[in-house]
């Protein structure tokens, strides 16, 4: 946004192995999470937003931000070397509100609000953690049905198979039955979604 240069942390693959999956994705790491490391705020300007989609702004969407860029100015936002899970929810806040802003693609608010809501499980904050699940659930159904496939890695069956998932998480367990009976029949399905949906298949007891 302002062509400063600054640096930021990122985590070093290798050491830092998945250790166990949640039903919706959400990936549980050994040593350090991710989470906390992929939003990225300048320091100078505090533009915010996901390490993928950092440089990715046009003119116009730059004119949108300036307003609101202002007022995060002013409230002196320093980015923490070793981010909390709280600052870690701030980030991703500022990043979803700027994102709005600079009208992206639902697909990507909808990926935000779904790492929002990771977040809060990771704080046991079951109210916030549904609240933002069901952002991201709405979103990734308008996404589905509006918007091109991939969107930051998610292609169409990953996204039925997360709006299962989501479904499942919310107990709306007839949404849930939908999408994941549409994603059993697809054809083209990765192993990987299709052995995840396979197990959730058999949480939901669909014959």
């Amino acid at each position: 946004m302002c062509k400063k240069d600054f640096t930021s942390k990122t985590i070093r693959i290798g050491k830092n192995q998945p250790r166990d999956i949640d039903d919706d994705l959400y990936t549980h790491y050994a040593l350090v999470n991710p989470l906390l490391y992929n939003v990225i705020t300048c320091p100078h300007c505090c533009y915010t937003s996901l390490s993928k989609t950092f440089d990715k702004l046009l003119p116009k969407q730059k004119e949108w931000l300036k307003h609101i860029l202002f007022t995060l100015q002013k409230q002196n936002l320093t980015p923490s070397e070793h981010p909390t899970i709280e600052e870690a929810i701030h980030k991703y806040k500022l990043a979803l509100l700027i994102a709005m802003t600079k009208k992206s693609k639902i697909g990507e608010q909808s990926y935000l609000a779904l790492h929002i809501a990771w977040l809060y499980r990771e704080l046991q904050d079951s109210q916030n953690e549904q609240h933002f699940l069901k952002k991201a659930l709405d979103g990734f159904i308008e996404t589905l049905e509006n918007e091109t496939l991939p969107i930051l890695g998610f292609d169409e069956h990953t996204v039925m198979y997360l709006l299962s998932a989501i479904s499942y998480k919310l107990s709306d367990m007839e949404t849930s039955k939908k999408y994941l009976s549409t994603l059993l029949v697809a054809s083209g399905i990765s192993p990987r979604i299709k052995n995840r949906a396979l197990d959730l298949k058999t949480k939901l007891k669909i014959n």
